[in-house]
């Protein structure tokens, strides 16, 4: 009965959790807010391009360095979206929503990897990749680094599995082959945890393979549809990024930085919890946790380093460490409270603890608004794009990476200032007032004094404005932003 009981107990648990995850999501949901660049330019605009047949073309689309999986998966939602409800942003909304939906394949496989240990590590490891703070944040990222680590972390709960049947290990090769299409930086990840399934048991090697190929064939279908050459966006991302070094240009940091990056997103309180629990997770997680520090590793010695480009380490660190605080738990219990260890009650306590944790790492660090923001400007532009006399809309030069043809309700051409306008030591230009009729700025520009001031909306350091002028639009080609992006390498 008491069996019985637990696993009734169980069940609640694990739909409580899911239940979690999908509120922390809807409350975290901040479509207009952005941490990078790459989420817009990169990904939802161009998914819109193959949408709608138009839009702005950054350098990577330009040079070829990246392939189109992201932008061809979120073309359809936004299609859909075009079709069913034309002028609004139901597409924008739907490929957003997506997007974090295919991120949410992490939660599955927190809970495979638990369940090497027991259904009370699943419970836990579920309930991290749930409700920690982090792990919703990159949810709502529409980077690569967001879908390939939850879809890499997927392909190790198959991989690592000793009883994998082999359907099972069809779909982890395919699964870590189509993480690496989806971020080709975190290869390294994934060899590790495809040699360590071969070097466990050999004859494992042929459906991982398999799997492997099935992807790298629809890889090259994607290229293919997209009017490639099958893979050659590798060979140009190297050449461009690392024989260049175009990438560099974008930044460089010293080799510890991560370890900078994880004090500051982590906190120290949190920090040492974690990593003390991920220590006593056990051989069985070593491969996972040896993955996570090869990817660090070969990131910490390319020059230019972004926090995001880890997490995939991150989000295995976190998981490992789950499992980890229920051993902790187990050997506190076994010791003092036997009768507890199995219980519902003791695994309630530490995701109660993950739980404070998790608040307290979000407080120290700022949460969300100190790694995301500036979600006032395209809000605007979108209050532009409803006005039906607005026929161009510009917007100041430090703003224009918040703002992308795909967020607007319908298509209006959009412009760029010089650079001056924004800091008002220099004028707008007068041919670039007669052809936008409205304007997204800081303070108010220097000749603009026929244009008024719609609205402003406060951000964290600053706000933002929108001003409109009466008349029509004219043509101002030297300040298009497709113009303005290729003038300055963008």
């Amino acid at each position: 009965m008491k069996t019985e009981a637990a696993t009734r107990d169980g069940r609640w648990l694990v739909l409580g959790v899911l239940a979690l995850a999908i509120l922390l999501r809807i409350q975290a949901w901040a479509p207009f807010d952005i941490s990078h660049a790459d989420e817009l330019m990169q990904y939802l605009e161009q998914a819109n391009r193959l949408a709608t047949g138009h839009g702005l073309l950054p350098w990577e689309s330009r040079a070829g360095v990246r392939n189109s999986l992201i932008p061809q998966i979120l073309s359809m939602p936004l299609w859909l979206g075009h079709r069913l409800a034309p002028g609004t942003l139901a597409g924008m909304y739907l490929a957003r929503a997506t997007f974090l939906t295919l991120t949410l394949v992490a939660l599955p496989a927190a809970w495979r990897l638990g369940t090497f240990v027991s259904r009370r590590h699943a419970i836990v490891a579920l309930f991290v990749v749930a409700a920690w703070w982090e792990s919703v944040f990159f949810s709502e990222l529409l980077l690569s680094e967001s879908l390939a680590s939850a879809v890499l972390l997927l392909a190790a709960s198959l991989l690592l599995d000793s009883s994998a049947s082999r359907r099972m290990l069809l779909a982890g090769g395919f699964l870590a082959g189509f993480g690496v299409l989806v971020r080709l930086q975190y290869a390294p990840f994934a060899a590790v945890l495809v040699l360590n399934a071969l070097w466990r048991s050999p004859e494992r090697w042929r459906p991982v393979v398999a799997g492997g190929l099935g992807a790298a064939i629809l890889g090259a279908a994607s290229d293919m549809v997209a009017g490639k050459v099958p893979y050659a966006w590798i060979f140009i991302n190297f050449s461009k990024n690392i024989v260049e070094g175009k990438a560099a240009g974008f930044g460089t940091s010293p080799a510890w930085q991560y370890f900078v990056e994880y004090y500051l997103h982590f906190g120290a309180a949190a920090l040492l919890f974690v990593l003390i629990c991920a220590a006593a997770a056990g051989r069985r997680y070593w491969p996972l946790l040896l993955a996570a520090a090869v990817n660090v590793a070969v990131h910490s010695l390319i020059a230019h380093k972004e926090y995001r480009f880890v997490w995939v380490s991150t989000l295995v660190i976190l998981v490992v460490a789950a499992v980890g605080s229920q051993n902790l738990a187990d050997g506190i219990l076994t010791r003092r409270y036997p009768r507890l260890r199995e219980s519902m009650a003791a695994v309630l306590l530490v995701t109660a603890v993950w739980g404070l944790l998790s608040i307290s790492s979000f407080r120290v660090t700022g949460g969300y608004q100190a790694f995301r923001g500036g979600g006032a400007i395209p809000k605007l532009a979108v209050k532009a794009a409803q006005d039906p006399h607005v026929c161009r809309l510009a917007v100041v030069d430090e703003f224009y990476a918040h703002v992308v043809p795909a967020q607007l309700p319908r298509p209006v051409p959009l412009s760029v200032t010089p650079k001056g306008v924004y800091d008002r030591t220099a004028p707008l230009p007068p041919d670039l007032a007669r052809a936008a009729n409205a304007l997204i700025a800081s303070e108010r520009p220097l000749g603009t004094e026929a244009y008024r001031r719609v609205a402003c909306l406060a951000m964290p350091q600053e706000r933002a404005c929108l001003y409109v002028r009466h008349g029509p639009c004219s043509s101002a080609p030297y300040y298009d932003f497709q113009t303005a992006l290729e003038r300055s390498g963008m």
